[in-house]
């Protein structure tokens, strides 16, 4: 019986040293993507701190969200995955999709490189579908020198799980006639038809120029394979915004929606409403604003609807950047090692005087279990420091909140969440006036006035942390430290003078994966 056992040990042993030696293969082949999955999956579903209701990789670090697109009744999502670590690497598209933006289905893992055209990686790029009903992709990605070109790919099923290459790729590079010389990271280009035409836009630098251009392209051909080069889009100053990364343009309303992430002077989502004039093929801006206001929102990607509606999908990094300066960031948030990155709450967008509102997707409420509220309550304070009201009978790591403050004559109020059983710790919100402080992110209200109150629909998962402000005017979202997250509890905070708590409603979350 002892032999059976410790043969049966050596055979499990042999056999996990096999599946672990074949994913330690870095080649971007759907055979090793699924063995690093088969690896990883029992270790990520132990793991305390992977989000219960954000769509997370299923091993590895997640990259950018790509090629968003609404068919048959599916939203399709893909993004950059390097599945062999916890750390960015080499990217394919790994790719998602759902029938209400909540719950995930993961496809095969088929849309990785074209390694007969010399390519070992997947860069960001779009998706569309042409006049002819193809199916299409476009990314950039480099191989060799000349810098980043951009390719071209058919979806050859109806599912977008699987692609090919075929026609001359790639399609555009940076000695294509006509066009300004930019420099060798020009990148993710964004592909959309307007009025029967088909242009294409583009990430691209200008190192000795102090501004940021974004390059227009128009399709001269049905298979949306040959290019002409129309002219800078727009361009924006170069001390506001270093570059603008994975730049997407989309109609709204009776306004187009440019946006862009940029990462100098701060990471961050801004976009742009505006006019787009079909005939001199430029975008003649009227608002400008911010997406999300945190350092931990990147990426941003849009899907439509076949009812008009538009959805926001961006990434979560699952750490900060070690080059830019930023208080916020000390120390990093490096600091899983299992797997890297998730998705933020799909939000939907919808435009009020002149601006951007976003509302997390209808579908999180299908999520609401156990409900709880406070009745009304002023919030004093007796002394010097912060009075720290702990709310009892109401903890959790999987939390929605609504809540409604007016600050009358204290300095600020708020809340500390994931605290420990003496309000403590975790991650603060605080309100002072014009003033919300999120984790360290200042967010401008502009709008207040004395006597206003402030709404705040908050989301708690794990240590990922949503915050939309005043009905979707202003949004945060924060990754915790692990070693900050202290406990599961939630207490209400004042200083200065006495604040009021108007209402709070609250209900746990229930998990998706």
């Amino acid at each position: 019986m002892k032999n059976t056992i410790r043969y049966s040990s050596l055979v499990l042993c042999l056999l996990s040293w096999a599946i672990g030696a074949r994913a330690q293969s870095w080649k971007l082949t759907a055979e090793n993507i699924d063995s690093a999955f088969v690896v990883s999956s029992q270790k990520n579903q132990q793991d305390a701190f992977r989000p219960g209701f954000h769509l997370t990789p299923p091993a590895g670090c997640m990259g950018d969200p790509n090629g968003g697109i609404y068919h048959d009744g599916w939203y399709h999502i893909f993004y950059g995955l390097q599945p062999f670590a916890f750390h960015p690497g080499a990217w394919y598209w790994a790719h998602t999709r759902s029938k209400d933006l909540l719950h995930w289905e993961h496809m095969e893992n088929e849309l990785t490189p074209a390694f007969e055209l010399g390519l070992d990686a997947i860069g960001s790029g779009s998706t569309i579908i042409n006049d002819d009903g193809k199916k299409l992709a476009f990314y950039s990605q480099g191989n060799g020198a000349g810098g980043m070109k951009f390719w071209r790919a058919e979806f050859s099923n109806d599912q977008f799980s699987r692609w090919e290459h075929p026609g001359e790729n790639p399609i555009l590079t940076l000695d294509h006639h006509g066009q300004q010389p930019f420099d060798n990271f020009w990148r993710e280009p964004n592909v959309f038809s307007h009025e029967g035409r088909t242009f294409m836009i583009a990430c691209a630098d200008l190192f000795d120029e102090n501004y940021v251009p974004v390059p227009l392209f128009e399709a001269t051909n049905p298979d949306l394979s040959e290019w002409e080069y129309q002219g800078i889009f727009f361009s924006v100053l170069k001390h506001k915004y270093r570059n603008l990364e994975v730049p997407e343009f989309k109609r709204i309303g009776d306004k187009w929606l440019f946006m862009a992430s940029t990462d100098a002077p701060v990471d961050r989502v801004n976009y742009f409403l505006g006019d787009f004039d079909l005939d001199n093929l430029t975008f003649d801006i009227t608002s400008e604003g911010v997406i999300d206001y945190s350092g931990h929102y990147y990426a941003q990607e849009t899907i439509s609807d076949d009812e008009g509606n538009l959805y926001l999908m961006s990434w979560l990094p699952g750490w900060d950047r070690e080059w830019l300066p930023y208080y916020m960031n000390e120390p990093l948030k490096n600091n899983n090692q299992l797997w890297n990155g998730c998705f933020a709450i799909p939000r939907k967008l919808s435009l009020s005087d002149g601006r951007i509102i976003q509302t997390p997707v209808a579908s999180m409420k299908e999520l609401r279990e156990e409900h709880f509220t406070i009745t009304p309550k002023e919030l004093p304070v007796s002394g010097p420091t912060t009075a720290i009201d702990i709310i009892k009978d109401l903890e959790g790591d999987q939390l929605e909140i609504l809540v409604k403050f007016n600050l009358y004559n204290a300095a600020f109020c708020g809340m500390n969440v994931l605290a420990d059983q003496e309000g403590k710790g975790g991650l603060a919100i605080v309100w002072s006036g014009d003033v919300l402080n999120i984790d360290g992110v200042k967010v401008p209200i502009e709008e207040w006035a004395p006597e206003d109150s402030l709404e705040l629909q908050i989301f708690i998962d794990k240590k990922i942390v949503e915050v939309f402000v005043n009905g979707g005017k202003y949004c945060v979202s924060r990754q915790l430290r692990e070693e900050n997250v202290k406990g599961k509890h939630l207490a209400l905070t004042s200083l200065g003078g006495t604040a009021t708590l108007l209402s709070l409603e609250a209900w746990k979350l229930a998990s998706i994966n």
